[in-house]
């Protein structure tokens, strides 16, 4: 019986060892150079492959490795599995339970081949069921992606019937469905993610929904927070004959200091953005949409800083500036406007215990300034007040008292030598004041 048993068992082992070599003892060479070539053909590039083989378990399915498409290898893939479904072998239709493929590596230009593919010719198609890529990069010339993963689950002839895409990190996770009129749903979820392209802010939460089909992405509802406060937006974009874009934005409670570092500018102004922005745009390519792009909303900065002005020594003819001059501020507030790069800030009005300051600002495309402030003394209902012009640049902002507060400083001077200066600009302040706080 013990010997009975050995012997078993030993056939058992040895049954085991030759399943285990199965695999290696199937290799499929030899049907590379006729596999790449139909691939080449199909594709319309030529396709490589090292390692073909052919495993049985724990599942039948043919595992290719080292993939390259394309004549600048604008897709590689670490390995490639396929598993067919056994049944439809017999009983058709033919169908392929499962497609995976690990360390893919595609490049922006890959988006071309399919348009450069020849036609099919009429065959009996093959179902895929499910497709799964992992560790992916998209190595894309202006935006940085993080290594993600898809998995997608397909019907009759490849159309998508649920696919979810997540980054490796977590950082962001993608849900894509069917919708009516041949377009897809999506919801997007992110945690602590900054934005691929020109625009790097970091949400610390973000959530997304809509539908996007040929020509056409609805974005219907955006709610985010980022710098301490919250963004709640929407958008809708199309490009038929014309790239077209519009949509709205509110932010409450943004801290601008770390938003400005973000976007690599200077962090010259400080406090808490609130803002309410209609924006659109229209072009004949996506290239010329931003100067193309129109912006209007008010919007109030509450307890700030500004960094390189002090707009209490307005008054200083030499126009000299200091290092560390600062204007601090309860609460600054106007409307912006925005016109492809050139920037309109109107009816502005900055509060302080110290002064007030109201005007409008206009900057450039190459970031010089224009415009006129009349700044007053706090508490004197604007009487004691100075007008200054407004010069520079964003990064080198200059003041320099208007014509009327130096003929009103000069005709104060020669009337009351003490105390006429100031009521003399206060007469110049009168004469070349066009705006305000209200």
């Amino acid at each position: 019986m013990g010997k009975a048993l050995r012997r078993a068992l030993g056939g058992l082992a040895v049954a085991a060892a030759a399943v285990v070599a199965v695999p290696f003892l199937l290799p499929l060479e030899p049907f590379i150079p006729e596999l790449t070539l139909v691939l080449s053909e199909k594709l319309g590039q030529p396709v490589t492959i090292e390692d073909l083989r052919l495993y049985l378990v724990p599942t039948p399915r043919v595992v290719a490795r080292h993939i390259t498409v394309g004549r600048r290898a604008q897709v590689m893939i670490g390995e490639l599995e396929i598993e067919p479904d056994l049944g439809s072998l017999v009983f058709g239709p033919r169908s392929v339970r499962l497609i995976r493929a690990d360390r893919v590596a595609i490049d922006e230009s890959a988006l071309r081949i399919p348009r450069g593919m020849p036609k099919s010719r009429p065959g009996t198609p093959v179902l895929v069921e499910r497709l799964v890529l992992t560790t992916v990069k998209f190595n894309h010339s202006r935006m940085d992606l993080p290594l993600f993963d898809v998995d997608m689950l397909l019907g009759e002839g490849l159309r998508m019937r649920e696919a979810q895409v997540e980054a490796r990190d977590g950082s962001v996770k993608l849900r894509l469905e069917p919708a009516a009129g041949e377009g897809t749903a999506f919801e997007l979820t992110a945690q602590n993610w900054t934005l691929p392209g020109g625009l790097r802010l970091t949400f610390s939460t973000l959530s997304a929904s809509g539908t996007f089909r040929e020509g056409e992405l609805i974005l219907g509802k955006v709610e985010g927070a980022l710098y301490g406060g919250s963004l709640v937006g929407r958008a809708h974009a199309d490009w038929g004959k014309q790239v077209q874009l519009s949509g709205s934005a509110q932010l409450a409670g943004v801290d601008l200091a770390p938003m400005q570092k973000a976007l690599g500018r200077p962090a010259r102004l400080s406090g808490r953005l609130q803002a309410d922005a209609a924006f659109s745009t229209r072009a004949n390519s996506a290239r010329d949409l931003g100067d193309a792009l129109t912006l209007d909303g008010p919007f109030e900065v509450l307890g700030g800083v500004y960094r390189g002005v002090d707009l209490a020594r307005a008054g200083d003819l030499s126009g000299e500036r200091r290092a560390g001059d600062t204007t601090t501020f309860e609460e600054l507030k106007g409307k912006l406007e925005l016109r492809g790069q050139q920037v309109t800030l109107n009816e502005l009005c900055m509060r302080s215990p110290k002064l007030v300051a109201g005007g409008s600002v206009a900057i450039a495309t190459d970031r010089t300034l224009t415009g006129r402030l009349d700044i007053s003394l706090a508490q004197t209902g604007g009487f004691l007040g100075v007008p200054v012009t407004l010069g520079g640049t964003t990064d080198e902002p200059r003041l320099r008292p208007t014509k009327g507060y130096l003929i009103g400083a000069a005709i104060g001077t020669v009337l009351m030598p003490v105390i006429g200066t100031s009521i003399g600009s206060s007469l110049g302040g009168q004469i070349a004041r066009t705006s305000g706080c209200k």
